[in-house]
């Protein structure tokens, strides 16, 4: 994998732990999915869109991370339980949300570059 790639799994794994680790703080929710209302929904939103504008390309590499960096918090800093596996199961859909979100960043980084120069 070069070099661009791993750094955008990296970038993108980050985000989605932050996802995780800020949910105690923001939503007063251990896991952000049992939040109330959208907020797991915009935190992803939020954190692709981030994710898109530092670290652009790959977009696999941006899904690929989300994922990953999910997961990996989940079975790093909460209690593994019954519900591990089935909730694991749930995060390559919810990574949508983050990958759109990435794409539409990355999209509006490379356009607002191809107008006005390199950003």
């Amino acid at each position: 994998m070069k070099t661009r790639a791993w750094l955008t799994v990296i970038v993108s794994a980050l985000a989605g732990a932050w996802v995780w680790a800020l949910s105690p703080v923001l939503a007063g929710r251990r896991e952000p999915w049992d939040a109330d209302g959208l907020f797991y929904v915009l935190a992803l939103v939020v954190a692709g869109a981030v994710t898109g504008l530092l670290a652009p390309r790959p977009l696999w590499a941006q899904y690929l991370g989300a994922i990953v960096g999910q997961a990996a918090y989940a079975a790093l800093f909460l209690p593994i339980g019954p519900l591990f596996l089935p909730g694991a199961a749930f995060l390559p859909g919810y990574s949508l949300i983050f990958l759109v979100a990435a794409a539409l960043a990355a999209f509006v980084r490379t356009r607002l570059g191809s107008l006005f120069g390199p950003i």
